[in-house]
């Protein structure tokens, strides 16, 4: 899938994106244009692709999913609210399968609809590229951050590695990192295009 679109190609001269919402003066310009053209996100309509909106758990395992170019899967009811033949069900599965995505202790579902924070997408990446076999030895200390104590005990590897590789950033000049803000539809955009630009 990557191939058809690379990274150093220069963006600003892709067709010009379909959604109203995205404009070209925006930071996150070029991360809708990487995602869209190599068709790991879609708009949440023809025209609008809402950047703001924060992203779903059933979103970013299609996302990862698209990634791996949309594998078959075998359907099994692993979690009581990820019935068969929902646009989501695949992607879920195989994210579960491969260790990227887990369910919740106290009741075994998914949470399809749940909207996921910043750390949870650092721990999926983080999953991911262990999956993938690539080096995620690089990390870096978290207390320059002004809230590093709010990352959960689970996420902390992840969030060391995320903001050590410069694929998770920091917010209000970089001095925070706001690991429970819901991740927003943009974040995850430049997310995927920097983990791409380093491993892929």
């Amino acid at each position: 899938m990557l191939s058809t679109y690379d990274y150093s190609f220069s963006i600003h001269a892709v067709e010009t994106l379909p959604f109203k919402d995205v404009m070209k003066n925006v930071w996150y310009y070029d991360s809708v244009c990487y995602v869209y053209w190599n068709e790991i996100m879609t708009g949440m309509n023809q025209t609008m692709f809402e950047p703001n909106s924060p992203l779903a758990r059933a979103q970013f395992a299609t996302i990862v999913y698209r990634m791996e170019n949309s594998p078959q899967v075998s359907y099994n009811a692993k979690f009581p609210d990820v019935s068969n033949g929902i646009w989501y069900t695949n992607p879920i599965l195989w994210a579960s399968n491969a260790g990227i995505v887990t369910g919740y202790e106290h009741n075994g579902c998914f949470g399809p609809a749940d909207k996921i924070n910043r750390e949870q997408m650092a721990v999926m990446m983080y999953r991911y590229a262990k999956y993938k076999g690539y080096n995620v030895n690089k990390k870096t200390n978290l207390n320059r951050l002004a809230d590093a104590s709010a990352v959960n005990d689970f996420a902390q590897e992840a969030m060391e590695w995320a903001v050590g590789m410069e694929i998770i950033t920091g917010k209000d000049s970089g001095t925070k990192l706001d690991p429970q803000g819901n991740a927003s539809r943009a974040e995850c955009t430049a997310i995927i295009m920097r983990f791409n630009k380093l491993y892929k």
